[in-house]
């Protein structure tokens, strides 16, 4: 499934904003596209205007912040699995 993430070019590696689910030595493609340094999100929708702080946030703030929400989402959506294979699951009755 492809990800977008963002990533900051430091001593000739990439280095991404959030931890990348791949296995060591995996290969992947990248599709580089340079961000400004000052680039503000204007994809902050009628909150910009409820809360006037979020103006500040750049996306690389918003980036961080949407991979820690979607891994509590996949860790939530796990735990929620579990519990429905522990609860489908026949328990053994001792005769």
């Amino acid at each position: 499934m492809p990800t977008t993430v963002t990533a900051v070019f430091q001593d000739g590696v990439l280095k991404p904003s959030c931890k990348l689910k791949l296995r060591p030595n995996e290969k992947v493609k990248l599709h580089i596209l340079r961000q400004d340094r000052a680039t503000v999100s204007t994809d902050l929708g009628p909150l910009a205007g409820a809360f006037p702080e979020l103006t500040a946030l750049v996306d690389k703030d918003l980036a961080a912040v949407k991979c820690l929400w979607e891994r509590g989402l996949e860790r939530l959506g796990r735990a929620h699995l579990r519990r429905q294979d522990f609860f489908a699951s026949p328990a053994p009755i001792a005769l």
